[in-house]
């Protein structure tokens, strides 16, 4: 049961745990910070890391954008575009972006990911030397995805910690369940990994479970942290095909208002494929600020 105050304050009353505010509409601001990590045993030992690890974003988010299957649908979408800090003569041409649409109809959160990483290095040795070779190598992936919380019984929802388009009144968790679409297309123009010719298309599927849970603490403050692990079955154009484990781990902790909401999200996603001709790994840390106001 939700009780809405025209302030968009909640009554004191015990039965409610997730608030949904009067305003519909909120507009979203973002800043990431991401490392994005790849070790590849056909070119060695080294990783191979992202030039471009700043970016700015905005977004949206609206409640009520229609009714299907007699559930109401909520709406999320977010693009953020890296900055380019400073270049040389030397240096890989840097271009990355990330965008998300997000709906939530009742307890699923369904999500259609895009995002582009180019410009790489990678430490080498040459002449007895450790230098830096600089690589137009790219990332383009692609997932839908969905989540269940199974346990959450109308108590907890993920997005008053990681969207902000909810107030949790009361400390809950919720076990989650799901599974993900997902492709990945990796171009290497350099020919800095000599299995790359052409294009690499990976494509997989993931089955997921895991567990989150919000403490709400005094003045608007919360604290979350979520956990999960997935089975992922994944087959290349070379008809080589892996299934490893792979775990997903993300905290959140800030402030929900009235009008104004914060937050610092922490996250770090490992995939590892294993295959006849090589064996590849990757790891991205995404440290980002969102800032909400809703209208």
């Amino acid at each position: 049961m939700t009780v809405k105050i025209g302030d968009g304050t909640v009554a004191k009353n015990d039965s409610v745990w997730v608030q949904k505010f009067d305003e519909k509409f909120s507009l979203r601001f973002l800043c990431d910070y991401t490392l994005w990590s790849v070790w590849n045993t056909a070119y060695g030992n080294e990783a191979l890391v992202s030039n471009s690890p700043v970016s700015l974003g905005l977004g949206f988010a609206y409640d009520d954008l229609f009714t299907l299957f007699g559930v109401s649908w909520d709406i999320s979408w977010d693009f953020t575009m890296s900055l380019f800090l400073g270049s040389d003569e030397e240096s890989s041409k840097i271009d990355a972006f990330e965008t998300g649409l997000d709906l939530f109809p009742g307890k699923f959160w369904i999500e259609i990911w895009l995002s582009y990483y180019s410009g790489f290095s990678v430490k080498t040795e040459q002449e007895g030397k450790k230098v830096r070779r600089f690589s137009d190598l790219n990332f383009f992936e692609m997932y839908v995805s969905a989540l269940w919380m199974l346990t959450s019984k109308d108590k907890f929802s993920p997005r008053s910690a990681y969207f902000l388009d909810r107030r949790q009144k009361h400390s809950a968790g919720s076990w989650v369940f799901g599974g993900r679409f997902q492709g990945n297309i990796v171009e290497d123009p350099d020919s800095l990994l000599t299995f790359y010719e052409g294009e690499r298309v990976l494509s997989s599927i993931w089955g997921n479970v895991g567990y989150t849970y919000t403490w709400v603490l005094e003045n608007g403050f919360f604290g979350n942290i979520w956990l999960d692990i997935g089975l992922v079955y994944g087959i290349n154009n070379e008809d080589e095909y892996t299934v490893m484990p792979q775990p997903d781990f993300k905290t959140a902790w800030g402030y929900v208002g009235k009008k104004w909401s914060w937050n610092i999200v922490v996250e770090a996603e490992y995939n590892a494929f294993s295959y006849k001709s090589y064996w590849e790994q990757k790891l991205i840390v995404k440290g980002g600020i969102l800032v909400v106001r809703r209208f």
